[in-house]
């Protein structure tokens, strides 16, 4: 099932991309919307996509998941990511949950003038 295995490593860079329509503050922001996170270990991408841009890892903890190759991009399969603290207690960060559809609608301007205003 899966193309490989990357066991307790750090990363070096870690990224978030939204990947839904933005909205604004007002109208919730995008604390749920979906995002793309983006590891560099070792000079090599891995992504998976996730809900709100909190980070599932940070800097000093030590990573282990299994990931597959689709055209090129290496997927990392969300159910096999598993983070341990420097001392090797495991650790759950990160928004895991999920949402049946995905938003599709496209933030308009404020319905008064005075909302368009600020």
């Amino acid at each position: 099932m899966s193309d490989g295995k990357i066991e307790n490593v750090q990363f070096e860079k870690y990224e978030k991309f939204l990947k839904e329509n933005s909205r604004p503050p007002s109208r919730g922001g995008n604390t749920k919307a979906l995002h793309s996170h983006v590891l560099t270990i070792g000079g090599e991408k891995y992504s998976f996509l996730s809900l709100g841009s909190q980070q599932w890892a940070h800097k000093s903890d030590s990573l282990s998941f299994d990931y597959e190759v689709n055209d090129g991009y290496k997927n990392i399969i969300k159910e096999t990511f598993i983070v341990k603290s420097k001392a090797g207690e495991p650790i759950v960060r990160g928004n895991h949950g999920f949402k049946p559809t995905l938003r599709t609608a496209v933030s308009r301007m404020p319905a008064s003038k005075r909302e368009q205003r600020s």
